[in-house]
């Protein structure tokens, strides 16, 4: 009796008590977090698609900007004239000057695969250019405009002129397929042509009104290289063109896709779509191109009880509820640690102790004596409750705000890279506009001898490169670094003029190659970005000089990348480590870039939360790609960051309820499980009966109650059961031994030891006399296995010996069947190693009598003996004819049954038997293979006396398949062959 009921009843009020307050705890936690998650995961949707829509718009009007300046002059003009009237070599020269030309656009391939300028008839020359592959399509493969005409597919070509259009694949083949009338050559040509732009966007200006068709192929990549990835959104996106052609999806399902499709026809901009889960559907069209985007995104929940803070979350509920059941387990013992002295002494076996007065100074020595019995069940439940519950509060609370913050950070980081690739996008596309005036004809002759330059109006219409309502302006410098154009201050070039280190930095540059300088201030002395890009332009004496041009952008060039108030772009030149831009007039966020970046404390590939004045901000830094520009972006997170100050204070509320609850269960569960005890000290105290009456109400099958009614014979009991079973042990051990031992010496005094050895010398002699070898080593052998059997000394022999002894046996019985079976052996233990004596013979008997002795074909024995952990390892195995599953089943029984005490078993009979481990019990199969030694059971019984519970034997038999007997026999080898 250790009063277990009364501490187990402890413990399980502790443990239920700190499961239901950190479940409860978990649950508010979840509906406390469950609005700020909602609000972080919408704030990141949000910017990455306002952000994905601004990249499409940039690309968009890139290729609009491209599609205008493909129809100018300088690129049709190749196209309009009759070339039949003029020399082939001239036809040529132009058709190199538009094949250069187009090269210095430089465009990229991801943007453009392919442009076609198509004259009218075969009296114009048209050419294609291959933008990935930088070369001419065969003109074979373009077909001219009356061969367009003559189809009648010119009209349905050239409906949506202007404007990005998706052609279906088989929208002009089909048809095109079904004309017989058409030549051979030039249906080729319309074929070729048309399955060259099926499949893909286009971009055409029509038919002009110098009947020149000009068309350019957008490549596939275009639009998809503007949408976020995987790893910064989980929705997917489709791109429909005006004619609700499927442009690019990321969504693999097409009944969806088509489901959203007819939503949006019916004019719905926003819904909720069932697919593998629930989704939010909403349409955004980009003006005036006629793209919608089709956004699916997860309905939005509570990002902050992700896997990762739900597993962290189960991690510490279980550790704190570990903690709370280990503290309740311990001073639960020490509370009942007097009841349970009380209880040893009057278990205590000793004659001298007066068991009607115990001394009590055994119990005013322990701890906590001095409280009562409830103020301890207090404390128990006080600290294996409430102590671990606060420390899993304090826990929660730092991993939620840590979870919180993360996941803010996260949504952030996705729109960092968004800001940075719409910049890169940006600065692409300034590049892209760089190129195409390089290329303009109408800049490029101004190069030429001076003249007064006319209006920028007249020269550069602002309607042919869109690109320049973002450009301040921009100046043409001759090698000498003056300027010969400017597009303001056009009567006063005189203004600008590069200077001596600028030019010398710049004719380092390879010619087409661009620069971008910042820092700098432009003409009207504010802070601008500029492009510069090193020319090869023609002089009138024929030769090639360097020119420059110069882009000044405007100050607010890269304020649309940020998408709201809320993000902030600063960009610095690593050259100088100097902020030249900020998207925000506060000059705190430029300050504090610089300072980060000087520090070197802020990583490129990490996040940190910086105060900026008075607002909260999340601060990065990313690399722009290709340029030795830095950016650091800050986002304002003091909306979120008040709701997390809110709810902070919501727990610390919440907190504090559950405290007073816990505090008020635990006082009465402690009067409820104090007052039996209360009510036996108050009996005690009165000096009342401890009748049955009162028993009763202090619960008989309580400890209390138990200890009053068992005192006075529970110690008689229990010593007598105690001695009894003690000496049964010892009486069942020795029976066992004196068996063993019994068995054995009859077996040794069966035959007079002396007259036996001297008479097989005699033998052995005689058989030398007459040449008779083979007698002579069965003798002999015979001998030797009398000697070592009749020897009465120690039981333990070296392992040497042993061995000499299952070979003089083998000896014996190689001579006897003559070549019937061989001995493998493989001996990795030292020889001297002691052992049991007489454990291997009986077993190799077994196995070549029961084996091998009617096998048909050679038998093989195997003996192998090698250490193993903790002990030594020895394998006996043949090839024999083995046995059954249920005769090595019965066999491995008859082993044990006998040992392990089995009453009713006629001991002195069952050892006179030497049957090899086959008892009388076991089939008559078994009853016929007996052996004549001592047996597979002797052995075990020794071996099992001798080294104790660790020794083990396995027996692992196949019908037809063999025999094999292991013994594990526990055995220190270090210390064996120290002795």
């Amino acid at each position: 009796m250790k009063f277990r009921s009364l501490r187990n009843r402890l413990i399980f009020i502790a443990f239920l008590l700190s499961v239901l307050s950190e479940g409860f705890l978990i649950a508010i936690s979840y509906w406390n977090t469950s609005g700020i998650g909602i609000d972080i995961r919408q704030a990141a949707r949000q910017n990455v698609t306002k952000h994905v829509e601004s990249q499409l718009m940039t690309k968009l009007k890139d290729i609009s900007s491209l599609a205008t300046q493909l129809n100018s002059m300088d690129f049709i003009n190749y196209s309009r004239e009759y070339y039949n009237l003029r020399p082939p070599e001239e036809a040529e020269r132009l058709r190199t000057e538009l094949n250069d030309r187009l090269n210095k656009l430089h465009l990229q391939p991801s943007l453009v695969e392919r442009a076609y300028f198509i004259g009218q008839n075969e009296n114009q020359k048209n050419l294609g250019k291959q933008f990935s592959q930088s070369s001419l399509i065969p003109e074979e493969q373009i077909p001219w405009i009356d061969e367009l005409r003559d189809t009648g597919l010119i009209d349905l070509f050239t409906r949506f002129y202007d404007m990005p259009t998706y052609i279906p694949h088989g929208m002009f083949t089909a048809p095109l397929g079904q004309m017989k009338h058409l030549q051979e050559g030039k249906k080729e040509r319309l074929q070729a042509f048309f399955e060259s732009i099926e499949g893909h966007m286009i971009i055409n200006n029509g038919v002009n009104s110098l009947n020149v068709l000009t068309v350019i192929v957008l490549d596939d990549q275009m639009l998809s290289m503007a949408l976020p990835g995987e790893d910064s959104w989980d929705g997917y996106i489709t791109l429909l063109d005006n004619n609700d052609h499927i442009l690019w999806s990321n969504l693999n399902d097409e009944q969806v896709i088509g489901s959203a499709i007819e939503n949006s026809k019916q004019g719905k901009t926003q819904w909720v779509q069932e697919w593998d889960a629930a989704y939010e559907v909403r349409t955004n069209t980009i003006v005036p191109y006629g793209i919608t985007l089709l956004f699916f995104e997860r309905k939005a929940s509570n990002v902050i009880w992700d896997s990762l803070m739900l597993r962290i979350s189960v991690l510490s509920l279980g550790t704190t509820l570990l903690i709370s059941l280990l503290v309740s387990i311990k001073l639960s013992n020490r509370i009942m640690y007097p009841f349970n002295v009380l209880a040893r002494i009057s278990w205590k076996k000793e004659s001298n102790i007066d068991f009607e007065h115990i001394p009590e100074d055994r119990f005013s020595r322990l701890s906590l004596s001095r409280f009562s019995i409830r103020n301890k069940i207090l404390l128990l439940l006080f600290t294996s409750v409430m102590i671990p519950f606060i420390a899993a509060v304090v826990l929660h609370v730092a991993l939620t705000y840590h979870s919180m913050f993360n996941k803010l950070v996260d949504s952030t980081v996705q729109s960092a890279n968004q800001i940075v690739k719409e910049t890169c996008n940006r600065m692409d596309s300034y590049e892209s506009l760089t190129n195409s005036v390089a290329t303009d004809t109408r800049l490029t002759s101004l190069f030429m001898p001076y003249n007064p330059a006319p209006g920028i109006d007249e020269k550069f219409p602002i309607s042919s490169y869109p690109g320049l309502v973002d450009v301040s302006y921009f100046i043409l410098y001759n090698s000498q670094g003056l300027a010969r154009y400017s597009s303001t201050f056009i009567n006063n070039i005189g203004l600008f003029r590069l200077s001596t280190s600028e030019m010398t930095s710049l004719e380092k540059l390879e010619p087409e190659e661009i620069v971008w300088v910042a820092g700098k201030k432009d003409v009207y002395d504010h802070p601008a970005i500029m492009l510069i890009k090193k020319l090869s332009l023609p002089t009138p004496d024929g030769t090639m000089a360097d020119a420059y041009l110069q882009m000044v952008l405007k100050e607010d060039t890269f304020q649309s990348v940020t998408s709201d108030r809320r993000e902030t772009i600063v960009l610095l030149d690593e050259a100088s480590d100097k902020a030249f831009y900020s998207s925000a007039p506060e000059q705190g966020f430029a300050e504090m870039a610089v300072q980060e970046w000087s520090a070197g404390t802020l990583e490129r590939e990490q996040s940190q939360i910086r105060k900026v004045g008075s607002s909260n901000q999340v601060m990065m830094q990313r690399a722009i790609p290709d340029s030795q520009w830095t950016a650091t972006l800050f986002f304002t997170i003091d909306d979120i960051h008040l709701k997390i100050n809110e709810m902070l204070y919501r727990y610390l509320l919440l907190i504090v309820l559950i405290f007073a609850a816990i505090l008020a269960i635990v006082w009465y569960l402690s009067l409820l499980l104090v007052k039996p005890i209360e009510r036996l000290t108050q009996a005690l105290e009165a000096g009342e009966a401890l009748d049955g009456t009162v028993i009763e109400e202090l619960n008989r099958r309580d400890e209390v109650g138990l200890l009053v009614l068992s005192f006075n014979n529970m110690i008689t009991k229990i010593n007598d059961l105690m001695e009894e079973n003690i000496k049964k042990q010892i009486r069942e051990k020795d029976l066992v031994t004196s068996k063993m031992k019994a068995e054995l010496g009859m077996l040794q005094q069966q035959i007079n030891p002396h007259f036996l050895y001297n008479t097989l010398e005699a033998i052995n002699m005689r058989a030398r006399q007459y040449g008779a070898v083979e007698v002579s080593a069965m003798v002999n052998s015979l001998a030797k296995i009398f000697r070592f059997t009749i020897n009465t000394g120690s039981e333990v022999v070296p392992l040497a010996e042993e061995i000499e002894h299952v070979r003089n046996y083998l000896t014996i019985q190689e001579l006897r069947f003559k070549d019937a079976f061989i001995v493998q052996w493989k001996i990795t233990v030292p020889a001297s190693l002691p052992i049991l004596k007489f454990i291997l013979q009986p077993i190799v008997e077994n196995a070549l009598q029961h084996g091998i002795e009617e096998l048909y074909e050679q038998g093989i024995i195997r003996i192998a003996i090698h250490p193993a952990e903790g002990g030594l390892q020895i394998e006996i195995s043949d090839n024999g004819l083995g046995m059954d599953e249920e005769v090595l089943e019965q066999l491995r029984c008859s082993l044990t049954e006998n040992y392990e005490g089995r009453e009713g078993q006629d001991e002195g009979e069952a050892g006179n038997k030497s049957d090899g481990g086959h008892e009388h019990e076991i089939s008559d199969q078994v009853q016929r293979k007996r052996s004549t030694g001592v047996g597979l059971r002797n052995v075990y019984h020794r071996l099992r006396i001798y080294y104790g519970e660790e020794f083990a034997m396995h027996i692992e038999s196949q019908e037809f398949g063999g025999t094999t007997v292991t013994l594990h026999i526990p055995l220190d080898m270090d210390a064996s062959l120290d002795e």
